[in-house]
């Protein structure tokens, strides 16, 4: 997986998100590895999917903002298809999650953003891997994701999203 960061990106939210991301693909045995643009061009891959990430995609302590409605992210679609090539607004996750956090939260923000991010990219993953615009009607995949359900402790694919990707790509190469 070939991430494209525009602005800024904390390394533990990275690390995070990476993380989350490995753990929910591995329920439907799907490895992922992530790879920033910079370092793409010398790697080889048999499968690929491209994910950019757009805006400052670490935590800050300022006030959350007016809530605005929309998709924290989507995956681009052509000739009815669903690709292999994804962008994640990372301000607009970081600003809804913030609703979510008590004070003692941001302590552990940028791996409490990661986890959220992590999410975020399983669930367009979800989308790219089945060739769906469908989404689930619970779990990672399900149409929305509050914000609680974002930084929840746990949050998995459903038993019906995992059989359906079950077995379909490697992206640990």
């Amino acid at each position: 997986m070939v991430v494209q960061v525009d602005e800024t990106f904390s390394p533990q939210a990275w690390q995070a998100m990476e993380a989350e991301s490995k753990r929910i693909a591995k329920q439907a045995g799907i490895r992922v590895r992530f790879v920033e643009r910079s370092q793409a061009a010398a790697e080889q891959f048999t499968d690929l999917v491209v994910f950019r990430m757009k805006g400052k995609c670490e935590m800050d302590t300022m006030p959350a903002l007016l809530d605005e409605r929309g998709p924290f992210a989507w995956a681009f679609t052509a000739d009815g298809n669903v690709l292999p090539f994804g962008e994640v607004k990372c301000d607009r996750v970081r600003e809804s999650i913030k609703t979510a956090l008590k004070p003692s939260d941001y302590r552990k923000g940028d791996e409490l953003f990661g986890r959220a991010l992590g999410r975020v990219v399983a669930h367009e993953l979800y989308h790219m891997l089945a060739n769906t615009k469908k989404h689930g009607k619970s779990g990672v995949a399900k149409d929305a994701l509050s914000a609680k359900q974002l930084i929840s402790e746990k949050l998995d694919f459903s038993m019906h999203e995992r059989v359906t990707l079950e077995g379909k790509r490697d992206f640990s190469r």
